[in-house]
């Protein structure tokens, strides 16, 4: 949520965001379980998940995700079966194992004292008596839960752009087709694209403030604007973990990102305070993309490629 906007607002720019998505040639399009109210406007996935489902035609829509501690995993399940029923072969649901909250609020959500991998167990157990056809994914930044996606035979996101891509391959070898026959991997990083590399890095640095800002206040602080930012380390100094630059430039470093560790997708997530400006960025990608034919990295039959 940006400085000055109202949750009703951020709402609004998240179903236009996911209709250019799909105008775009996305394939799929996330919302994150947040619980910090000055930050992001939208604390249950499910709800937003349905509007834009009803908003977009051919768009896969899901969480990424819902963090599981905080719900009982029938209900879950319950949840998204339903959503499987209003729009079929088209809900994703991706669950993560943090908090996504301070620590007061999570205690009010807190459910059973259940070990993450035990709630994961449960939540595919449940998925598959009620015959939901829902696609899951095991989100996560570390081998442990790429070894929980590849025991579930569930699709994996994976938020590690730094570290070794041994967990990955890892995750494809193991992987034990139980829910999914194939392995996925989608890889999460942060974009941010401009017609010029100068207004990309300017508009970055709102990206670079926020999450800076995150934990300094109760509920969290807004997306500030990039004229208005601290000093410190600038947008290219957090690469890979944010990718900045003008559409050939941008192009490159995701090329680069998906080939060194055999990502099937890439899930971008892109900051800025100025909604249009935030769209423009999705749509240059797409269009970067598109005027670059690529071969798939990994399989050539699987949805999704780079966009």
């Amino acid at each position: 949520m940006s400085l000055g906007q109202r949750p009703r607002d951020a709402l609004r720019a998240a179903v236009h965001l996911a209709q250019t998505a799909e105008q775009c040639g996305y394939h799929r399009v996330w919302y994150a379980e947040h619980h910090l109210p000055a930050a992001t406007a939208c604390a249950a996935p499910a709800v937003l998940v349905a509007t834009v489902a009803a908003a977009t035609d051919r768009l896969r829509v899901g969480s990424g995700g819902v963090v599981l501690r905080h719900h009982a995993p029938w209900h879950v399940a319950e949840t998204f079966t339903a959503l499987d029923a209003l729009y079929p072969g088209r809900i994703d649901l991706g669950v993560a194992g943090g908090i996504g909250a301070d620590e007061d609020t999570a205690r009010r959500l807190e459910g059973r004292a259940v070990p993450h991998p035990q709630r994961l167990e449960e939540l595919d157990g449940a998925l598959r008596a009620l015959g939901a056809g829902v696609q899951g994914w095991v989100l996560g930044a570390s081998a442990r839960s790429a070894e929980q996606a590849a025991a579930l035979g569930w699709h994996y996101g994976s938020g590690n752009v730094t570290g070794d891509p041994a967990p990955l391959q890892a995750y494809r070898a193991r992987h034990s087709g139980r829910r999914h026959r194939q392995s996925t991997v989608a890889l999460a990083v942060a974009v941010v694209c401009a017609e010029t590399t100068a207004e990309a890095l300017r508009l970055a640095s709102s990206h670079r403030a926020y999450f800076g800002l995150q934990g300094m206040v109760p509920g969290g602080s807004p997306v500030p604007r990039p004229d208005t930012t601290p000093g410190g380390p600038g947008p290219l100094d957090l690469y890979p973990r944010l990718v900045v630059g003008d559409p050939v430039t941008v192009r490159s470093a995701l090329t680069a990102l998906a080939r060194r560790y055999g990502a099937d997708e890439l899930a971008l997530i892109t900051i800025t305070h100025d909604p249009q400006a935030r769209r423009r960025s999705y749509a240059l990608v797409a269009e970067a993309f598109a005027q670059a034919p690529h071969v798939p990295i990994h399989r050539p039959d699987q949805p999704g490629g780079y966009l």
